[in-house]
C-alpha cells in the first residue's frame, strides 16, 4: 500500500492510480480519506491506494533459498571472499578475478557488488551514490492489538521523496524502516531516532520498545533508473547490474535473468536497458556527497509543504 500524508500528496496519488490503470491497464484500489481508518489506525494519512496484486516477504529467507536453489545446480558459492582486482583477459587467455588468497579463471565475470566494489571497478563508482537506509523491529505486539494497526497486514509506505515503510512480521512485532543517510554515515542514536519516526505514524504504540535495529547501504543513480551494461575497460565479457535505487528486492531477480540471458548468447533484452543514460553525480570525488545531502535537504523540506 502507498499512503499520502498530505492533500496534495492524495491528489498525486489518485491520478498515479488512475494512470496505472489507463497507460498499463493495472487495477489499484484509492482509499478516500473517508475510508483510510479501514486500512490503518494511523492519524498520519490522508489517502491510501492499495495493490492487491502484490505482496511481501522475508529478505534473507528469500536470499537464502536463491542459495540453496544454486548450490542445488553445482554453483559454488565462496562467502567471506572479497574480490580485490580483476585480471582482463586475452586472446588466449581468461580473466582472474583476485582475492586476497587466490584468484578465479572466468570467462565471463558479473559485478554485481551494489556499493561494496571498493577498488575492483573505479570507473562504475561516479553513476551511484551509497545511501544509508534503516529498520527497527519492535517487541512483539499483543496480536489483536497489532491487527487494529493495519488489519489487512499489508506493507506500507508513504509517498514523501524520503520515504518511511512498514509492516507487521508474523510474530506481531512492527517493522519500520526509513530514516535514510546520504553521507554515507550511519546517525548516532539510531533506534530512539527510528523510533520517533514510528510514533509519528502510530503514536499508540510510545509504550512499545524497540528490540532490533539494523540498516546497509542502498545504491541510487541520479534518474533512479538501473544501471546494467558491459565494463568493456576491465575486458571482454564482463558485465554490471548496479543502480536499484532501492528496488533490488524484486529488480535483482529480473536483472540477473537478463544478464544470464546475454552470456548465453541473447542480449536483446538485457541491452535495452544497458541502452538507459546514465550520468555521474555531480561535484566529483570530494564533493558529491555535501551536494547529494544539500539536495537530500531541500527535498525533506519539499515533503513537507
Amino acid at each position: 500500500m502507498n499512503g499520502a500524508i498530505t492533500a496534495k500528496k492524495g491528489r498525486a496519488l489518485q491520478s498515479w492510480v488512475d494512470d496505472m490503470q489507463k497507460r498499463y491497464g493495472y487495477a489499484q484500489q484509492f482509499i478516500p480519506q473517508s475510508e483510510v481508518s479501514q486500512w490503518i489506525d494511523s492519524p498520519r494519512f490522508v489517502a491510501m491506494s492499495h495493490d492487491p496484486r502484490s505482496g511481501h516477504l522475508h529478505p534473507l529467507k528469500y536470499i537464502l533459498g536463491l542459495a540453496k536453489a544454486a548450490e542445488s545446480l553445482g554453483v559454488t558459492i565462496c562467502e567471506n571472499t572479497a574480490a580485490s582486482a580483476i585480471t582482463p583477459a586475452t586472446a588466449t587467455t581468461d580473466a582472474i578475478v583476485h582475492a586476497r588468497d587466490g584468484g578465479v579463471r572466468a570467462k565471463h565475470i558479473l559485478l554485481a557488488g551494489n556499493v561494496y566494489l571498493d577498488d575492483v571497478a573505479p570507473q562504475l563508482k561516479p553513476r551511484i551514490m551509497p545511501v544509508g537506509t534503516y529498520i527497527v523491529a519492535s517487541a512483539p505486539i499483543e496480536h489483536n492489538r497489532a491487527q487494529r494497526l493495519i488489519p489487512s497486514r499489508a506493507a506500507i509506505c508513504d509517498t514523501d521523496f524520503v520515504l518511511d515503510y512498514f509492516r507487521l512480521s508474523a510474530d506481531d512485532r512492527m517493522i519500520f524502516g526509513g530514516r535514510v543517510s546520504y553521507s554515507a554515515v550511519t546517525p548516532m542514536n539510531l533506534a530512539p531516532s527510528m523510533r520517533e519516526r514510528m510514533l509519528a505514524v502510530f503514536p499508540q504504540l510510545d509504550d512499545v520498545p524497540i528490540e532490533h535495529a539494523w540498516g546497509g547501504f542502498v545504491d541510487i543513480t541520479m534518474n533512479r533508473a538501473p544501471d546494467f551494461g558491459r565494463a568493456e575497460s576491465l575486458g571482454k565479457n564482463v558485465y554490471y547490474l548496479q543502480g536499484f535505487s532501492g528496488h533490488g528486492l524484486a529488480l535483482t531477480g529480473l536483472a540477473g535473468k537478463l544478464v544470464a540471458e546475454a552470456i548465453a548468447g541473447n542480449a536483446e533484452r538485457f541491452d535495452t536497458f544497458a541502452a538507459i543514460k546514465h550520468h555521474n553525480f555531480p561535484g566529483g570525488r570530494l564533493l558529491r556527497t555535501p551536494a547529494l545531502v544539500a539536495a537530500m535537504a531541500w527535498y525533506r523540506l519539499r515533503d513537507r509543504l
